[in-house]
C-alpha cells in the first residue's frame, strides 16, 4: 500500500511538473522576440525599459552602440527575432549594414521607430524613404527644397487624437494627454497612412503612421522622449498593439 502511495505521488508530481514545463516552453516560444536599438540620445531608461517589461507579450532584448556606428546590421537578423524598435539617434550606418537593413525588409520584417530615431541615420536618404518623414537637424536643401531647421520643444502637454480606429495598431486606445515633447517643421510623405493626430500648435499634425516601403510596413510615432509617456497606459496600449502587429500576431 506504502508503495502504492509512494508512486502515485510521483506520478502526480511528474505530471504537474511535466505540465509547468511545457506551459512555460509555450509561453517562451508565443513571445514576441524584440531587438530594442539605443544610443547616441540619452533617455530616461529606467521608465523606458518598464514600459517594455510591462508588454508581458514581448521579450526585449537592448542593442546600445552609443554614438558609433549601428553594428546591428553587420549580419542579418531576420530569423532572431520578430521585430525591431528603433530608439537609436545620429549614428553611423556602413553600406554593408544599409544592404542587411534592407534586405530585411525585403523579406516583409515590420518594424517600429520611436521619437528621435525619426534622425537615426542622418546621412542616409534611404532612410527617411522607409520612415515617410525627414528630421532637419541644420538649415538644409533636400530633395530639391529649402528647409528651415525642425524644431522642438520640451515639456508640452500633447493631446492625442486616434485618426484611425480600426487599424490593428490603434485597436482599444483612447484620445489622451501627455507632457512630451514636440516636433514640428519636418517632412512627412504625403502617402503615409496616419494613426494619431494632434490639435498642439508647436507640434506637427501628424504624430503617429504606417508607412510602406518596399515588401515591408513601418510604424512611426513622434512621442516617446519620457519619463510620463512611459507610463501612460494609452500609449503603452499603442506600443503593446504595435508589437503584435510587427510580428503578424494579431493580424
Amino acid at each position: 500500500m506504502k508503495r502504492k502511495n509512494f508512486f502515485h505521488r510521483n506520478w502526480v508530481r511528474f505530471t504537474c511538473l511535466f505540465v509547468s514545463l511545457f506551459f512555460m516552453t509555450a509561453f517562451a516560444y508565443s513571445q514576441v522576440r524584440v531587438a530594442i536599438i539605443t544610443g547616441g540620445h540619452g533617455y530616461d531608461k529606467e521608465p523606458f525599459e518598464a514600459m517594455w517589461t510591462s508588454i508581458t507579450e514581448m521579450k526585449p532584448t537592448y542593442f546600445d552602440y552609443g554614438a558609433k556606428k549601428c553594428d546591428f546590421f553587420e549580419k542579418d537578423h531576420s530569423d532572431e527575432f520578430d521585430t525591431i524598435v528603433f530608439y537609436n539617434f545620429h549614428q553611423k550606418i556602413t553600406p554593408k549594414q544599409q544592404q542587411n537593413f534592407l534586405k530585411m525588409l525585403e523579406k516583409g520584417k515590420r518594424i517600429i521607430v520611436m521619437h528621435h530615431a525619426i534622425s537615426a541615420f542622418p546621412e542616409w536618404n534611404e532612410f527617411n524613404k522607409i520612415i515617410g518623414a525627414k528630421y532637419f537637424l541644420e538649415d538644409m536643401e533636400w530633395e530639391g527644397k529649402k528647409y528651415e531647421r525642425s524644431k522642438y520643444k520640451h515639456d508640452v502637454k500633447i493631446p492625442v487624437h486616434v485618426a484611425d480606429k480600426n487599424h490593428p495598431i490603434t485597436q482599444g486606445v483612447e484620445d489622451f494627454e501627455e507632457i512630451d515633447e514636440t516636433y514640428s517643421g519636418y517632412y512627412i510623405a504625403p502617402e503615409v497612412h496616419v494613426l494619431l493626430t494632434t490639435n498642439c500648435p508647436e507640434n506637427t499634425p501628424f504624430i503617429a503612421w504606417v508607412n510602406k516601403y518596399n515588401n515591408s510596413e513601418i510604424f512611426f510615432v513622434q512621442l516617446g522622449h519620457g519619463p510620463q509617456i512611459f507610463a501612460n497606459e494609452q500609449f503603452r496600449k499603442l506600443i503593446s498593439n504595435a508589437i503584435k502587429w510587427a510580428s503578424g500576431k494579431n493580424n
